[in-house]
């Protein structure tokens, strides 16, 4: 017999789950090109929460587990050790049960008009609160303003012992809108690195994108780990996929040359699943430095050698690299050591030398928000690529002088 008048309440409770379920999972494939590049504005908002509509959609809810599986809390948002107990993230932890989680801890605002420091103490409440959950984390997501509201990775991976660690943790972002770390003290990272403590084998994650702080402190335990024969964070994660570096530049506190290319030529080959490398704002000094590194010294630092009677670099065949918002030197600079993509994606770089960059070897070339400035240093890149497949996605840069500076330069090659 039918509930009452209303089709809302006539639907059967197996369809209305499905429309639960389907209002809170957000559209989001942590694989995919699109998000790298783009980030996860598609959950800024809070997932819709449909339990509003009636009484028995609000039963039902209360009672399927995994609709609370999603999990969305503001870092621009005050949170204190006393609020948290009430506030949406803890009502979600204890009414998605024992199942996997996904946590995006985020801000309402993407880039704010005055830098938000006291997000730092809202994200150290949130991952206290998430203590005691870590083993159930799926996907971890942190945006921030400034790198310095960032966790350590390294710590955050150590921090909970062995009986609670992210031992389920596939999609890991720690991303950042800007980098603050050299304003701030040594010790203003909340979770300070530790490099002493076992790092456990994590198989099961597949994505991971952090800031340039972060990966430069990896870099220099990952060295330090070696000298003394212990497994770095690095070798830890056997099934890495895609690897991502947002805001590296010589400007982060704890940059060096040597550290850059011990990621290009050590790092990233030890990972033999990995498929993508995606880099956002990425600017090394490249002041012609030896083509190989041969490990750490006594002293710990890096040992350059370039190969006798070869002036062939060392490089690194990743199947999909994305480059964002990075100028042409610094993308001459990743080409160098990164041979043989079979898609190149650059999106919104900056061109400023009239000769051409040589990327002959890639069969894809996406081109995304290129501005109208490089209508004349674009033509000459594609006449000069051997590739089988060309996206241009929301160029400004494509107007009537881009296609007669195209037709000119085949013409000439």
């Amino acid at each position: 017999m039918a509930r009452s008048g209303c089709p809302i309440l006539n639907l059967a409770t197996e369809i209305i789950t499905i429309i639960l379920q389907y209002a809170v999972t957000p559209n989001i494939d942590f694989d995919s090109q699109v998000y790298l590049s783009g980030g996860v504005e598609r959950v800024h908002r809070r997932l819709y929460y449909l339990g509003l509509v009636c009484r028995l959609w609000h039963r039902i809810s209360c009672h399927t587990p995994s609709i609370w599986r999603h999990i969305v809390m503001y870092v621009d948002t005050l949170h204190t050790t006393e609020t948290i107990s009430t506030s949406p993230l803890t009502i979600y932890l204890n009414r998605s049960g024992t199942l996997t989680i996904s946590v995006y801890l985020l801000r309402k605002k993407k880039i704010p008009h005055t830098l938000d420091l006291d997000e730092r103490g809202s994200v150290e409440v949130l991952l206290s609160a998430l203590e005691g959950h870590l083993e159930r984390v799926e996907a971890l997501v942190i945006e921030t303003n400034q790198a310095s509201s960032l966790p350590d990775l390294q710590s955050l991976l150590l921090r909970s012992g062995d009986d609670h660690r992210l031992t389920r943790l596939r999609n890991l972002v720690l991303r950042c809108n800007a980098d603050d770390s050299i304003l701030q003290p040594p010790s203003s990272s909340f979770l300070p690195p530790s490099i002493h403590g076992r790092v456990g084998a994590n198989t099961t994650l597949t994505t991971v994108y952090i800031d340039g702080k972060n990966l430069l402190a990896m870099l220099r335990s990952s060295i330090s780990r070696s000298r003394s024969g212990v497994e770095d964070v690095f070798s830890s994660m056997p099934m890495l996929e895609t690897i991502g570096v947002n805001h590296l530049t010589f400007r982060v506190d704890g940059y060096s040359d040597e550290l850059i290319h011990y990621f290009f030529l050590d790092v990233l080959p030890s990972f033999p699943r990995l498929d993508t490398l995606a880099l956002d704002t990425f600017e090394p000094i490249n002041d012609g430095h030896p083509w190989s590194i041969q490990g750490p010294t006594s002293n710990g630092a890096l040992s350059p050698s370039p190969p006798s009677g070869s002036s062939q670099a060392v490089t690194t065949s990743i199947p999909r690299l994305i480059i964002k918002r990075t100028d042409q030197d610094s993308i001459e600079f990743v080409l160098k050591r990164i041979i043989h993509p079979q898609t190149l994606t650059l999106i919104h770089c900056y061109f400023t030398s009239p000769s051409p960059i040589h990327i002959s070897n890639c069969s894809k070339l996406v081109l995304v928000d290129i501005p109208t400035d490089f209508h004349g240093v674009i033509p000459k890149m594609i006449a000069h690529w051997d590739g089988q497949h060309l996206e241009l996605v929301r160029c400004p840069c494509v107007d009537d002088d881009f296609w007669a500076g195209l037709i000119t330069e085949l013409i000439n090659v």
